[in-house]
């Protein structure tokens, strides 16, 4: 488990304690919580902090209440605020200390809420969780840092993706372009669109060809989707983009490794694996790919290009 997959999940927990997650979204915290001893315990928290606030017991409102407050303010000629008679009432009233003890509890809930929030917005703001910032650091075409809320959705999306790419790849192709409003363009039409020429215009190994080239808004960053096919008709997809996180796979297993002389991400597809590397000033998605011989391949080929 990555650590990028936690602080994805975090900011959910306590929506998703109190039921107020949409189905997806529920469906990928819960599947991480399964597999996560640390964001399972701080869920376990959530419960037991709701609990023992349920239980706190609020002393009932004697009718003379407030006759008793007034009874015990003291006869200053100064003024006495509103304040004043509280903080003196709470100080020598023997009902002071049960709200009191009732008021840090609902300080405790609050709190917890504004650490999580907190944590949530510096992980954007730092680019710890998936951003859509290039390696100059800012962000592409007035873009802003993608929320976490679009993170879960985002690898929600992909996952669709990678269940339907292997027996209907055209369908696969079709959602994407669907979602994040795909264009399917040439060489030029990609520079127009991302500034920069696609690397598969350069060609492929020898047993691939390009089959088509779209640009794609997705929420981490416009990029280039380049579909390939090998010589046994089995499709092969590489996103070029400007991100540099792997968290488009949701919880997956992952493990570092070097294809070529690249320092790769690899990710479990179980029937097949996705590789992420640097080329040059942006990164490289392979999804799709058979083994780790292969990712090395393309990454020598694409060197060389």
């Amino acid at each position: 488990m990555s650590t990028n997959d936690c602080k994805t999940v975090q900011p959910y927990l306590s929506a998703y304690h109190d039921g107020e997650l949409a189905a997806g979204q529920a469906a990928t915290v819960a599947k991480h919580v399964e597999s996560c001893e640390s964001c399972a315990a701080e869920l376990s928290s959530f419960r037991s902090l709701g609990s023992d606030f349920a239980q706190t017991p609020i002393p009932a409102k004697p009718s003379d209440l407030w006759q008793r407050i007034e009874c015990e303010l003291p006869t200053a000629a100064e003024p006495v605020t509103l304040s004043r008679r509280f903080s003196v009432w709470v100080r020598e009233s023997p009902y002071g200390a049960g709200l009191v003890s009732m008021a840090a509890s609902v300080l405790v809930l609050l709190g917890a809420g504004l650490w999580f929030g907190g944590d949530s917005n510096h992980d954007m703001a730092g680019g710890g969780a998936m951003a859509m910032h290039g390696s100059d650091g800012h962000s592409h075409d007035g873009e802003e840092a993608m929320s976490a809320e679009h993170m879960v959705e985002f690898a929600g999306v992909m996952d669709d993706y990678l269940q339907k790419l292997p027996s209907d790849p055209d369908g696969a192709e079709q959602m994407l372009l669907t979602k994040y409003d795909g264009e399917k363009v040439d060489a030029d039409g990609a520079v127009k669109l991302v500034g920069y020429r696609p690397i598969v215009s350069s060609g492929l190994p020898e047993g691939y060809s390009l089959a088509s080239t779209s640009v794609l808004k997705m929420p981490c960053c416009t990029c280039v989707k380049a579909v390939c096919k090998r010589s046994d008709g089995s499709t092969l997809v590489l996103f070029e983009h400007d991100d540099e996180e792997t968290a488009w796979f949701g919880d997956r297993r992952q493990s570092m490794a070097m294809c070529g002389d690249k320092n790769c991400c690899l990710v479990d597809l179980d029937s097949s694996i996705a590789a992420t590397w640097k080329q040059g000033t942006r990164s490289v998605t392979a999804v799709g790919v058979r083994d780790q011989e292969e990712v090395a391949k393309l990454v020598t080929w694409l060197d060389k290009s």
